[in-house]
């Protein structure tokens, strides 16, 4: 497998190994926080869509989790799908995992494609013009509406979706992207289902809202995470949990529908 100068070969978990760019956009918590909350949301999931999937860090960390899965990646900075894919082949994914070049806001961009059990996304989260641009192509697309936000996010999910399906989203923890979310869900036909409210430790202000909704209505959860105890250095129970759970594969579950309803 060629590993470009500018690239490095890490490991992402103890199974799987990525490669990224040494200056672009990392694999960080915010991967990991996102694909957790996924794969709780509907762990039955077959057929999964990653918007604005990157070099495919939560792809991947499905991939292990949900055994019997199968990702479609949607990501329309070519750099990122090329990583996408050589990742893919680089741990013998892609049998089941489907890096594609497109823009989410093509409305034919997926024709022929079966509804998905699950859509996952982390939109950008700064209008252009509100800060100062990064150099790096990844670094600016996925901090920088360049091609939309997370109103497209989730109009795209919600053409693609199952009828009983699941969407979870990942949003930075400023109060108005929580606002923001809410009310592109609502625009785009979509029930808040369950909100996590990810503080670093727990006296500060939220660093990401993980939101999860459906086409169906339904009671809505709350719930808080605290990467670190109050005060402390180490990991909070709660993440190193997370952490855990997310480095190692489910049992498999038997063959059944899809649907992540109740």
């Amino acid at each position: 497998m060629l590993i470009h100068p500018d690239e490095t070969l890490d490991r992402l978990t103890s199974r799987l190994r990525i490669i990224q760019k040494r200056r672009g956009h990392r694999a960080a918590c915010d991967d990991t926080l996102l694909a957790w909350a996924a794969a709780r949301a509907c762990p039955e999931a077959v057929r999964i869509l990653d918007l604005g999937s990157g070099k495919g860090t939560v792809a991947m960390l499905l991939l292990q989790r949900l055994p019997r899965c199968r990702v479609i990646g949607l990501e329309a900075l070519e750099v990122s799908h090329d990583l996408a894919a050589r990742n893919a082949l680089l741990n013998g994914l892609a049998d089941r995992w489907k890096p594609r070049l497109g823009d989410l806001r093509d409305a034919f961009v997926l024709t022929g494609e079966p509804p998905f059990d699950l859509a996952t996304g982390a939109p950008p989260f700064m209008p252009v013009g509100s800060g100062v641009m990064p150099s790096d192509a990844q670094r600016a697309a996925g901090r920088f509406e360049l091609r939309g936000g997370v109103r497209e996010y989730t109009e795209a999910a919600s053409r693609h979706l199952a009828p009983r399906g699941r969407v979870v989203l990942l949003m930075d923890g400023l109060e108005r992207s929580r606002a923001r979310a809410e009310q592109a869900l609502a625009v785009s036909g979509l029930f808040a289902r369950a909100i996590v409210v990810v503080r670093p430790c727990p006296d500060r202000n939220p660093i990401y809202w993980i939101l999860e909704a459906s086409i169906e209505p339904g009671p809505m959860t709350e719930e808080s995470l605290c990467m670190r105890p109050a005060g402390g250095k180490r990991f909070s129970p709660e993440y190193e949990a997370i952490r855990r759970d997310m480095d190692c594969a489910a049992p498999t579950p038997p063959a059944k529908s899809g649907s992540c309803g109740e």
